[in-house]
């Protein structure tokens, strides 16, 4: 169902539907004249979006800005079923500066309760709209109770929620730098796209991410090579590095030293 746009008004929702995807359904890429939120109530899919692709689940959800150009695709074997809110209005920038899409165009619930607050107030949304007929206040009124579900906790001042993106993104450097990871994968399993997580990175190392894990592997190499028999391969293979000259070559600009002289000045000290 759909009902006429009124610019005026200062947020007023256009229409919304539900759809059962089949498998790699996709849309786009094209571009929207208004805002477009959609919630996944099942399954899996991709959007994709300034660059940046994302891939989503149930209770996750993804919004769609004015003119910007996206495309989204279900999942091959678990294909989303999600809903749709369009939306526009002079009051929503400054309401989506309160939400999480401030600095990303996704929403992943942190909790169980959070994740079930959403799915309920858009399935309130699709109930209300088509029962009356778009009526605006009810409207408007479960789209702030959808929007306030994505809302930055009080608590959550700038600084802190850098801080958590921080600390969520070092912890898998650590977990994974034996793998050959890439910074889209950290960004990924954070929850943010590439360039804010350099943001971040640079606020809080003063260095970018792809520095930062290619730091970290080369003291996780050189604790190998301080306190073990290993061979040079093995260091190299053992910290995420693709093979032994690469290794080597990262390792001299990274210490002064090659593996094996660094090995024979530092052996069995502990090096940090």
């Amino acid at each position: 169902m759909k009902k006429e746009p009124n610019p005026q008004h200062t947020l007023s929702v256009y229409f919304c539907g539900q759809e059962d995807c089949g498998p790699n359904h996709s849309f786009g890429p094209a571009m929207r004249p208004h805002y477009l939120l959609h919630v996944i109530f099942h399954g899996k899919g991709i959007y994709q979006c300034s660059g940046h692709t994302y891939h989503l689940k149930t209770g996750d959800a993804f919004l769609i800005r004015p003119m910007d150009s996206i495309y989204y695709r279900a999942d091959t074997s678990d294909p989303w079923s999600y809903a749709w809110a369009g939306f526009d209005g002079s009051a929503c920038k400054e309401i989506l500066k309160q939400t999480v899409f401030s600095d990303t165009p996704i929403f992943t619930p942190e909790t169980p309760s959070r994740q079930n607050s959403l799915l309920t107030h858009m399935q309130s949304l699709l109930d209300t709209f088509s029962e009356n007929n778009g009526n605006d206040l009810a409207s408007t009124g479960n789209l702030l109770l959808i929007l306030s579900d994505m809302q930055k906790k009080p608590s959550e001042s700038r600084t802190d929620i850098s801080n958590l993106y921080f600390q969520k993104a070092s912890e898998y450097i650590r977990n994974n730098y034996a793998y050959p990871i890439q910074i889209s994968d950290v960004a990924h399993y954070v929850g943010i796209d590439r360039s804010y997580l350099y943001r971040i990175f640079m606020e809080h190392e003063n260095t970018s991410p792809k520095q930062y894990l290619l730091k970290h592997r080369l003291q996780m190499a050189a604790q190998l090579l301080c306190s073990s028999s290993c061979t040079i391969t093995e260091a190299a293979l053992s910290c995420g590095f693709r093979d032994a000259p690469s290794f080597c070559n990262y390792f001299r600009q990274g210490t002064g030293y090659t593996p094996k002289e660094f090995r024979k000045a530092y052996s069995g000290t502990i090096y940090t």
